[in-house]
């Protein structure tokens, strides 16, 4: 199972709420909690909900895939080569089948 990274998620929704131009109080505010708590997160020193998260997400008009693992269009190779490094060779090729078909179905 894999660790989550509360120092890169709350870097990232750092630097999405300055790119917006958005205050930690204003964020707050939008979210119902206090500034501090706020800023605990995005130091990563504080652990928020996934509800929390979410609002954070939605707010910010970030994808819950690139808050959390910082995956976005110019990282995805990268993830799948990552993710397929991590399956035996025999099950390489379902994996990649899997994934063709779910695009296909988008």
């Amino acid at each position: 199972m894999k660790d989550i990274d509360y120092k890169a998620i709350g870097k990232r929704i750092k630097e999405k709420r300055n790119k917006l131009g958005m205050t930690q109080e204003k964020l707050s505010e939008l979210i119902n909690v206090s500034p501090s708590y706020i800023s605990e997160i995005e130091r990563g020193t504080s652990i928020c909900s996934l509800a929390v998260l979410v609002n954070i997400a939605e707010i910010l008009e970030l994808n819950l895939d690139n808050l959390i693992n910082g995956i976005n269009e110019n990282n995805v190779d990268v993830s799948f080569s990552e993710i397929l490094k991590g399956i035996p060779k025999k099950n390489q090729k379902l994996y990649i089948d899997i994934c063709k078909s779910i695009a296909n179905n988008f």
